[in-house]
């Protein structure tokens, strides 16, 4: 890809045409509908606990190990899938990760024990893995790189739409047929999605819907005249070549930052509903509207973050600083209203800041994943460095609910946990601002 200087980003895109055609969104909209759809998957489960409970007479302790066995095979296989997608092609990885995690997600439903519950949940974290890798890879290829930002933001939009969804849906399910027909029902889902990606995605090089223009444009910024790019074959990435990018500090930078950051999203996800219940002393009805605000606000702040970045590079910046200053510019005013949160006495100023603080972090999720194709020096490493940083993300997810809940017991109260959670986003702005610095290449 090269490290474009930002002169000649910004003149390839001021002479850039929009094409009349616009196929390149129909790839954002498949993508956005799979994103939906790997949420409303792995979100369900949660839904659906206290009836599996009482029906198979589990535990809260039991439940607990079910709803946690799906993140850390989802992290670990982040590493290989990425890879996998770099190796051996988008279409084929994501549609070989749809239809396993579309078959374990229905088979869920004739789950009738703790062992099996965990086999379908570790099964789900591994073939979800791949989703978001593989999906990167694809707006990679598919939009020039002054759009990238914005194409990102709405696939990764859908995933504040299936938290958002899922629960509403679930409950409708389950109380209109049962907890394992609603497994099978949503699980079925991915099927129909993933016959229209089969249909529709192919790479841009051998689309015959595309038409010449619409190529040019997608490859403005790198090339905005030759077409002949079609009969170019992308390099594969070796495995060598893979574990290479590990020796790399701009890599390390990436993982420790989404690390911060996913920490404090799983924060959220985990404990907003108890910390508003037992600090807030908000009811059960309340804490359930209130807790959905932070969502709805990340919704648009992740629109907002892919096209602020965007608009960073339309200025002069390099791609790179494009991405990382806007994935710093969130987390420090993440960190500020989480700070402030920790020591405010107010109900309403708490929640206030609470749901400015998930907007702020959303607006750095598309710049960190449109990151993935623009601080490596070859797009044949885009999936793999994405899901590097994935990788990292998720075990800052894994250790949130475990380390929060021992701050919470230890100190009694939330005070400790979200000045412990301010803190990360300071880090996490560090890594991307000042030591993510150089492109990563091997």
């Amino acid at each position: 890809m090269g490290n474009i200087s930002p002169q000649n980003d910004s003149a390839l895109i001021s002479r850039s045409v929009r094409p009349r055609s616009n196929i390149r969104w129909i790839v954002v909209v498949i993508l956005t509908l799979l994103s939906i759809v790997n949420y409303l998957d792995r979100g369900n489960l949660s839904v659906a606990a206290p009836l599996i409970m009482k029906d198979l007479h589990m535990n809260p302790a039991a439940m607990g190990v079910i709803l946690s066995s799906f993140v850390w095979p989802y992290a670990i296989m982040n590493l290989p899938s990425g890879w996998a997608v770099d190796r051996f092609g988008t279409k084929l990885i994501m549609s070989i990760a749809v239809g396993f995690w579309s078959v374990v997600a229905v088979s869920t439903g004739f789950m009738r024990s703790m062992g099996s519950f965990i086999l379908t949940r570790v099964l789900l974290g591994v073939g979800e893995s791949a989703m978001f890798p593989a999906a990167i890879k694809a707006t990679n290829a598919w939009f020039p790189k002054h759009e990238k930002g914005f194409a990102t933001s709405i696939f990764i939009a859908g995933t504040q739409v299936g938290l958002a969804v899922s629960p509403p849906l679930s409950t409708a399910l389950m109380l209109a047929f049962g907890w394992p027909s609603m497994f099978i029902i949503i699980g079925s889902i991915g099927f129909l999605v993933l016959i229209g990606w089969i249909i529709l995605y192919k790479d841009p090089t051998k689309n015959k819907w595309l038409s010449k223009e619409e190529f040019r444009y997608i490859r403005s910024v790198v090339d905005d005249t030759a077409f002949s790019l079609r009969a170019k074959p992308q390099t594969k990435i070796t495995l060598v070549q893979w574990i290479k990018l590990f020796g790399q500090v701009s890599t390390w930078a990436m993982i420790i930052g989404d690390f911060a950051l996913q920490y404090l999203f799983w924060f959220y996800i985990s404990w907003l509903p108890t910390y508003l219940e037992k600090s807030e002393h908000l009811s059960i009805s309340k804490t359930g509207i209130y807790a959905s605000l932070p969502f709805v606000a990340g919704t648009l702040g992740v629109l907002i973050g892919g096209k602020l970045s965007d608009w960073f590079i339309s200025k002069g910046m390099t791609r790179l600083n494009g991405r990382r200053y806007t994935i710093s510019l969130g987390a420090i005013l993440t960190a500020v209203a989480l700070l402030i949160t920790a020591f405010v006495h107010s109900h309403g100023l708490a929640i206030t800041l609470l749901t400015v603080g998930m907007f702020t972090y959303s607006l750095c999720s598309a710049p960190i994943w449109t990151l993935a194709t623009d601080v490596v020096e070859s797009d044949a490493y885009v999936a793999s460095i994405g899901s590097i940083q994935n990788f990292g993300g998720f075990l800052g997810g894994a250790f949130a609910p475990v380390v929060t809940g021992i701050l919470v017991a230890s100190f009694g109260g939330f005070t400790i946990a979200l000045v412990v959670t301010g803190i990360l986003a300071i880090i996490s702005a560090v890594m991307y601002a000042l030591v993510l610095k150089r492109p990563i290449g091997v």
